[in-house]
């Protein structure tokens, strides 16, 4: 379906640590009235329990839709959220647990007299889960968390399992009833070859739990997924994928790297690959070879908090972190060891600092070791790629790689690629602006999604 040729959109990013969104004029490619809001608030008690209250996530949807609405009045919603989250809910879709995030944790605790939900899973798909969906478990990914819940809550006779977007669509009262294949990638039920849902997982999952599971449709397309005061809520993609569409990422001559509060290092199609790359869908026919769960923004804010501690409360030790120099960071001779949280890459048993020196242990050398070390295990995965694969760009994106330039001088100054700085928008919107041109009919394919507008982009403050 098309709509009005002449519409603005409203944008909306759900991530992990804030809510982004801006109004698109698809007239002009102009952006207008950014917006960010702080992340929802853990309402979970226990450690390493991450979820949010379903209705919180639908006040702050319609509190966008509302201010937005008054003034620049809008034709379609546009939609990308993080990815592996989910929510159970009834044969009436009413929620029977809150939105359970990623960083979730709970599918690894140890139950009572047997394994860990997450130990069990795995034990009967061991190398199948991987050639089927192309991602490794992780304690965070649905199955997995869903186990776990099973074992101290009865599901009734049939379960609804929602996405993020998918939530929103059903809370305004009109769901079409599509996920697409992005999100539905996320779940951890999706047979990456035969795109479609994995059956043999879902089976086994309801077996498992006593419960009927049903998912949305699957779907490729940018369709409509429900409405908002009658207004096209347009199906919701994975944030990963839509941030890569947005820092320029739509052939094979380019090796992303995504920096937020996770990090993913992907290529279109490559040739060459390392072992451990992942397989995710792209857009139209494309799948990305991704390296995952590399530690980012999540691993510095744990190290960054704890010399904050140290500080008087009035001083900002990211703006400290943000002022360090490419030749400091050369310069520093620390060892952090980031893998910090279980399914990281590099995780054994926690972080670490080495090479700690009398003399040495200082914030200066402690900021710009940090940043090293953080850039040093991008430079080592990325040459894993391989010189047969023809990349000529390295393209970052993300919050983090935005806030520390001197964090991609550093990794451009150790390479021999052409590096591609992030962008001044946020490439989360940046790519469902382009969405929203192959939504429309406007364009028919991403390389000419991203030629479409020949001018910068305008942001226009109010």
């Amino acid at each position: 379906m098309r709509i009005n040729r002449m519409a603005k959109f409203l944008l909306i990013d759900f991530g992990t640590t804030s809510t982004k969104s801006m109004i698109f004029d698809i007239n002009s490619g102009n952006f207008s009235n950014p917006l960010t809001y702080t992340a929802l608030k853990n309402c979970a008690t226990l450690a390493g329990y991450h979820e949010f209250d379903m209705y919180e996530v639908k006040k702050r949807f319609e509190k966008i839709c509302l201010n937005n609405y008054s003034i620049y009045p809008f034709s379609g919603i546009m939609l990308c959220s993080e990815m592996h989250g989910f929510s159970v809910l009834d044969s009436k879709n009413k929620p029977l647990s809150n939105y359970i995030s990623w960083k979730d944790e709970r599918s690894a605790e140890k139950q009572s007299k047997n394994d860990s939900a997450f130990t069990d899973f795995c034990k009967f798909w061991k190398n199948d889960f991987k050639k089927i969906t192309g991602m490794k478990p992780r304690p965070g990914f649905m199955p997995m968390s869903l186990l776990h819940i099973s074992s101290t809550t009865k599901f009734p006779q049939t379960i609804h399992i929602v996405d993020l977007p998918g939530w929103l669509s059903i809370s305004t009262g009109n769901p079409t009833g599509y996920i697409h294949k992005t999100m539905l990638a996320g779940l951890g039920v999706y047979d990456v070859k035969r795109e479609q849902i994995a059956e043999n997982i879902v089976s086994w999952l309801s077996q498992k739990i006593g419960a009927d599971i049903k998912l949305d449709i699957p779907t490729e397309e940018i369709t409509i997924s429900g409405y908002w005061n009658n207004v096209p809520i347009y199906v919701g993609v994975g944030d990963h994928q839509c941030s890569l569409l947005g820092a320029g990422v739509t052939d094979g001559s380019s090796l992303s790297i995504n920096i937020g509060t996770g990090a993913q290092i992907s290529a279109i199609n490559p040739t060459v690959f390392p072992k451990e790359a992942e397989i995710r869908p792209f857009f139209f026919d494309f799948h990305l070879r991704t390296i995952t769960h590399i530690p980012g923004g999540r691993a510095l804010t744990t190290y960054i908090d704890f010399l904050q501690q140290l500080v008087d409360p009035g001083h900002d030790i990211w703006l400290d972190l943000s002022s360090i120099t490419a030749a400091e960071i050369s310069n520093s001779n620390l060892i952090f060891q980031l893998g910090i949280f279980p399914g990281a890459r590099g995780y054994t048993n926690g972080g670490s600092i080495m090479h700690i020196k009398e003399g040495e242990f200082n914030k200066a050398n402690y900021l710009s070791s940090l940043l090293r070390s953080f850039a040093e295990q991008y430079i080592e995965i990325f040459e894993y790629f391989g010189p047969e694969t023809p990349k000529k760009k390295l393209i970052f994106s993300g919050g983090i790689a935005r806030r520390l330039p001197s964090f991609v001088e550093f990794i451009k100054e150790r390479t021999s690629y052409s590096v591609v700085g992030a962008t001044d928008v946020d490439e989360s919107l940046m790519g469902l602006r382009l969405i929203a041109l192959l939504a429309t009919g406007r364009t028919k394919d991403l390389i000419s999604a991203q030629k479409y507008f020949k001018k910068t982009t305008a942001i226009i403050e109010n």
